[in-house]
């Protein structure tokens, strides 16, 4: 069975799955762009064509042997696509995906999702005479490889780089179709929800109140500012690694302040001026760790936000 690693949203993969066509998907503002990333031998042709045209989204695939090979020619070609929006849906060459920089830019402008199969396999696949993948020394398991194809440096460089990981090993064509069409009609329902539904959060609101006592309007303005700067992260083209990094201080952040100092009633309108500064660093270090870059990094992470708060207006000036 596919398995979709890296989701920061709380919703299973049963909730995911899609019951029929939601909205228009004719639409090309319903979803958001969405890049396909993987290996040669990864799927990515004949998994977008399949879905694309069940869906009729429009799929431009960039390992088509017509398409410019050299990197400065595919990369320009990238980003006229990405401004004009002539696609929906993108395959990226193995070319573009060994630039960081291409990496940065497709997250910037959409959702980046890997397909990943069993190493063996894609290079099988893939036509290609020369090594693609290199196998874990001494691993006798799999090539090398481990089981799930998963325990080598190319898997985890993309990995690290994308947004979420679809990993096919072992899954027939047409369940891996169906897999990519649900997760991409998911991506169209949550594109059009709350930020604080979209980005995840909204289970934070609960769990301050369970464990805090939060007021819930207080609590509710501090996830929907929260979730609207780890978007805003998100289109600076943030890595998965740095936003799961900031999710984790800014929980932590929401669940001091909750704790010690959150304003109630009529004042929960203020809740955001405590986060014009990182909040509660003493009970931080005191409570959540003692690690000198952790505490650091909570500091640079909240300092952010506050910035953010302050750039988008959502601060209140000073009477």
């Amino acid at each position: 069975m596919a398995e979709i690693r890296g989701d920061p949203s709380s919703e299973s993969r049963a909730d995911r799955l899609c019951l029929g066509h939601h909205g228009d998907m004719n639409e090309p503002d319903h979803i958001p762009m969405i890049f396909l990333a993987g290996p040669p031998g990864a799927g990515k042709t004949a998994l977008g064509t399949k879905v694309c045209t069940e869906l009729n989204l429009r799929f431009l695939d960039f390992s088509r042997p017509n398409m410019p090979q050299a990197i400065d020619a595919e990369r320009q070609a990238l980003e006229t696509t990405i401004k004009d929006r002539s696609a929906d849906v993108i395959a990226l060459s193995w070319n573009l995906q060994q630039h960081a920089a291409v990496l940065t830019l497709t997250r910037r402008s959409g959702v980046v999702l890997l397909l990943w199969a069993h190493p063996l396999d894609m290079q099988a696949r893939s036509g290609h005479s020369e090594p693609l993948f290199t196998p874990v020394k001494n691993l006798e398991t799999q090539g090398g490889f481990g089981r799930t194809g998963s325990r080598c440096r190319e898997f985890r460089r993309l990995n690290r780089a994308c947004h979420e990981t679809l990993m096919l090993g072992g899954v027939p064509l047409g369940e891996a179709a169906a897999h990519l069409q649900d997760y991409i009609l998911w991506i169209g329902r949550q594109h059009s929800k709350p930020p604080a539904v979209r980005e995840g959060l909204i289970t934070w609101v609960k769990d301050w109140q369970q464990d805090f006592g939060a007021n819930r309007p207080a609590a509710e303005i501090v996830v929907d500012a929260m979730a609207q700067y780890t978007l805003h992260l998100k289109s600076q083209g943030a890595s998965p690694r740095r936003l799961s990094e900031v999710y984790d201080d800014l929980n932590s952040a929401g669940m001091l302040v909750m704790m010690y100092d959150a304003p109630k009633g009529k004042n929960a309108e203020r809740i955001l001026d405590l986060f014009a500064g990182p909040p509660w660093i003493f009970a931080f270090e005191r409570k959540l760790t003692d690690s000198s870059s952790a505490i650091a990094r909570y500091e640079r992470n909240l300092e952010g936000f506050g910035r953010f708060l302050q750039q988008s207006g959502l601060l209140r000036k000073e009477e």
